[in-house]
């Protein structure tokens, strides 16, 4: 992989961009590169599920799974009456 230093970027683009990182809960340099893919001609960046997608794909995928653990979300993390892990 090759390394691109980017230098005199303005405050406004930089602090755009750290907002947008942390918002996607990237790293400045990930949302960067995903920019840079996203702007550039040529192939495509890989476009992101919508919300709908991916609900589907957890009804399909995950909650459609038996349940093989009978006990309830509190016994298995272990929550007394208190409300506390105990």
């Amino acid at each position: 992989m090759n390394t691109l230093v980017l230098r005199q970027v303005p405050d406004t683009l930089y602090r755009r961009l750290k907002a947008v990182a942390a918002a996607h809960r990237r790293s400045m340099n990930q949302e960067a590169i995903l920019a840079l893919e996203a702007g550039l001609p040529g192939e495509p960046a890989a476009e992101r599920p919508t919300m709908e997608e991916s609900r589907r794909w957890l009804e399909e995928q995950v909650w459609s799974l038996p349940v093989l653990d009978g006990r309830s979300a509190e016994e298995i993390l272990g929550y007394g009456d208190d409300g506390l892990c105990g």
